[in-house]
């Protein structure tokens, strides 16, 4: 899914090197838009970027749409980067599904937030 949302088989890199340093950005890419994705809706405005909610976006995909709407609008965007540990705050399905397993959860979790040098 992520090398599809990114198209990293369209890059046709073949050095090593290369291709490295494009997962790389893929990677760091990829944690900061699950972490606006979390956001979005640990804030309770997940119907505001995807009005059709119930089809479980990944955090990936509401952290890109997110960051699109944000920009459209003038809105800072990527301004903390947010891993909250416990259970997933909205699981695909979860109507369906009445328990947490111990695989749903994590232990801990950290807020880091950017702010421009003053």
């Amino acid at each position: 899914m992520i090398s599809g949302l990114f198209g990293l088989e369209d890059s046709k890199l073949r050095d090593a090197a290369s291709l490295e340093r494009l997962i790389l950005v893929i990677s760091v890419a990829t944690l900061l838009l699950v972490s606006e994705g979390l956001q979005l809706v640990q804030q309770g405005v997940r119907r505001t970027i995807d009005p059709h909610w119930n089809r479980a976006l990944s955090y990936l995909k509401l952290g890109l749409r997110g960051v699109h709407f944000a920009l459209s609008r003038g809105q800072a965007v990527l301004n903390r980067l947010t891993l909250q540990g416990g259970a997933d705050p909205a699981p695909p399905g979860r109507r369906k599904k009445s328990h947490v397993s111990s695989v749903d959860a994590l232990e801990g979790g950290w807020v880091l937030r950017f702010r421009s040098p003053s």
